[in-house]
């Protein structure tokens, strides 16, 4: 026999040897008592998918037809029926997969979300000092940890990590204060709030005040009725002498934002006005949380502050954030050192620019993704306008609006 021959007959007869060996199993079989008869019959069961139309007889196998349109089998079974596919996903849920013929419609908790029985509930945020270990997942709540020695957490997040504490002598400082568990090591000629006396009035002008209160300088106020303004927002009046002090030292665009803020740090305690103070620092927590990265290099924020329209933050200005800022911070320091220079730009506007610019740059995904963050908070119509109308049913005076449409 020739060897190619050999070796054909040695693979056939190993293919028959694995076919014997490894048979397709037989479907599951069960009991039907024909009622014409009375006899006794095992008969194949059907198969995923499909449902009992015949039972098998004597002569006959069993008959199997498709499950009709939003019903599913998903195992062998002798029913001559599907089941029914779940209408609809509940409260807090999405769509996984659709229902076909073998499988129901699979839902799942939104994210952000867990299952608890049969309700989806918020994942459990990890409290200062701790960082979330383990992220939560549709079907399991996340797993907080202490963080270890040389890591901190500062904010209660369901999402953040433990980070590394700074190392003041990398950066060529002394250390001021250790790291804990919940705060970063302070170096020395660093501030926590990192407010610098070189911003003047918008040191104490956060960027979401800016936003909700964007309408009241389009609106290019007169001395007159910035007057009218201050006397007819309620609660405890800003005083002479402090409004006569920003006058002098801060420009019409910027005299209306900080006279806001010390009305605001006058009122805050008052209930009448919570809602609105709350809408800022619910809005200053998102960006916050949004701005805070790490590993961030010098090249990436030079590059941030290139691509912003406008008046542009001078490089030696990044250098002194760096120097004096904790990393977490750069971020949202640059833009507040842009805004104080570009008091007009429209921040969501600046910061799409921006994303644009940056695209196709060696930059940090992760930075990226910050910044389309940041300005989807600001871009929302609704972070001002319902301030906006809070504020119109305040004063009683339409005349201080010249725009037809705040008037309506």
């Amino acid at each position: 026999m020739r060897p190619q021959s050999a070796m054909k007959l040695h693979v056939l007869l190993a293919v028959s040897f694995t076919w014997a060996f490894h048979e397709v199993p037989p479907p599951p079989r069960y009991q039907h008592r024909d009622p014409a008869t009375s006899e006794i019959h095992m008969c194949d069961q059907c198969p995923p998918g499909t449902a009992v139309r015949q039972h098998c007889t004597t002569d006959t196998p069993t008959m199997c037809s498709p499950c009709p349109d939003r019903h599913y089998s998903e195992q062998w079974h002798w029913g001559d029926s599907c089941q029914y596919c779940t209408s609809v996903c509940k409260e807090r849920q999405l769509v996984r997969r659709e229902c076909n013929s073998t499988h129901d419609r699979l839902c799942e908790c939104i994210q952000g979300y867990y299952l608890v029985v049969e309700f989806c509930v918020r994942h459990t945020p990890c409290p200062p000092g701790t960082g979330a270990a383990m992220l939560g997942t549709p079907v399991s709540d996340t797993l907080c940890e202490k963080c270890p020695k040389g890591y901190f957490s500062s904010a209660e997040s369901a999402t953040e990590r433990c980070t590394p504490h700074r190392t003041c002598s990398e950066l060529g400082l002394q250390t001021l204060h250790p790291g804990t568990a919940a705060q970063d090591t302070v170096c020395e000629n660093s501030t926590p709030r990192c407010s610098h006396q070189h911003l003047q009035c918008h040191t104490d002008v956060t960027l979401c005040e800016e936003a909700i209160f964007q309408f009241l300088i389009s609106q290019r106020l007169s001395a007159a009725q910035l007057d009218r303004l201050m006397e007819n927002l309620p609660g405890q009046k800003v005083d002479r002498k402090s409004v006569e002090r920003v006058r002098k030292a801060c420009s019409p665009q910027q005299q209306i934002l900080q006279l806001l803020r010390l009305w605001r740090e006058q009122n805050k305690d008052q209930d009448k006005l919570s809602s609105i103070i709350q809408g800022v620092n619910h809005c200053e927590r998102k960006v916050s949380r949004c701005a805070t990265l790490d590993n961030l290099t010098l090249s990436d924020l030079v590059a941030v502050t290139a691509s912003l329209p406008g008046v542009k933050v001078r490089e030696e200005d990044v250098r002194e954030v760096v120097r004096s800022c904790q990393s977490q911070q750069y971020v949202l320091q640059l833009l507040h050192l842009w805004k104080a220079r570009n008091g007009e730009q429209d921040i969501a506007k600046g910061l799409a620019h921006s994303l644009r610019k940056l695209r196709g740059q060696d930059v940090s995904r992760q930075l990226l993704k910050s910044i389309r963050r940041i300005g989807r908070i600001f871009s929302s119509a609704s972070i001002h306008k319902v301030h906006e109308k809070m504020f119109l049913h305040m004063i009683q005076d339409s005349k201080c609006f010249k725009s037809k449409s705040y008037n309506d």
